[in-house]
């Protein structure tokens, strides 16, 4: 079982376009799952998009209404920014995988990592806070649903169709979320400076274009990011390090402890320490 297991952790562990397609095909059933079952009840999620908009404004950070009257003024920035919204949120994304996948495969790993955890965290919040987006609530111009009619996506404004859709998946943005992710990995693996300049103005454009369409509040930007954080503290950690640091060192107080019980030499124990650290194969 265990040469199976360590067989299977180094089989895995080296990208392979069949099993990433798998898993994106298995993620994405998953997603339109769970995306949709908080999105039928209607009275808790107006109730958590007016929580979120008091919230705001007690904090003095209710800059939803400004931004998206600056789109509705100039109708210059409204089509940019419709054009954003719906066009880069999976074109980026998709882009930004592949990119990994053929020119850092170590980096893909992480980072396929990462956006995965993102998005399961962030599915869990649309299952558990509801929350209709700013564009629902009096005085907010639905921008999308202006361009709408340039034929090539829904009243809505949905980047998906309306069917795999939840209009009340507002909190966290995870619109937002994989724009911080693609900003993430072109900054950490991106070799030319330019391309990381880009790589930062990405998701600064996407938390913009997000108000500037009455579709997500500046605390669904915080709120993604704080489970960015999350994931990739769980994925970038140096998790054999901290383990080897706690128990390792743990096992050789042990040893010393029985050895002067027993009698030992100290200058024995150093021949001893080695025998508690697992092997590199085994890590």
């Amino acid at each position: 079982m265990r040469l199976w297991l360590t067989w299977a952790r180094s089989y895995f562990s080296v990208p392979r376009w069949w099993l990433e397609l798998a898993v994106i095909y298995s993620i994405y059933r998953v997603y339109s799952y769970i995306r949709n079952l908080g999105g039928k009840d209607v009275e808790p999620a107006f109730r958590h998009g007016t929580a979120v908009l008091d919230l705001e404004k007690k904090l003095h950070i209710d800059i939803e209404m400004s931004l998206n009257r600056f789109g509705e003024h100039f109708t210059i920035v409204r089509d940019i920014a419709s054009l954003h919204y719906h066009t880069l949120h999976w074109w980026m994304t998709i882009g930004t995988a592949v990119w990994l996948f053929v020119t850092n495969k170590a980096g893909y790993r992480r980072g396929s990592f990462v956006l995965i955890l993102t998005t399961l965290m962030a599915l869990a919040g649309f299952y558990l806070m509801p929350t209709a987006p700013p564009r629902m609530y009096d005085g907010f111009v639905d921008t999308l649903a202006q361009t709408s009619s340039w034929g090539w996506w829904s009243p809505s404004g949905s980047p998906g169709p309306d069917s795999l859709s939840n209009q009340f998946a507002a909190m966290p943005s995870l619109h937002c979320g994989w724009a911080i992710w693609c900003g993430l990995m072109i900054v950490l693996y991106a070799k030319r400076i330019w391309v990381r300049v880009l790589g930062v103005l990405y998701p600064v454009s996407t938390i913009l274009v997000v108000m500037i369409t009455a579709n997500h509040y500046i605390l669904d930007a915080v709120a993604i990011m704080v489970v960015i954080g999350i994931a990739v503290t769980v994925v970038y950690a140096p998790w054999s390090a901290v383990y080897a640091q706690v128990f390792v060192r743990r096992d050789v107080r042990a040893v010393r402890a029985e050895s002067a019980e027993d009698g030992l030499l100290p200058e024995s124990l150093p021949r001893l320490a080695p025998a508690l650290v697992p092997d590199e194969s085994d890590r």
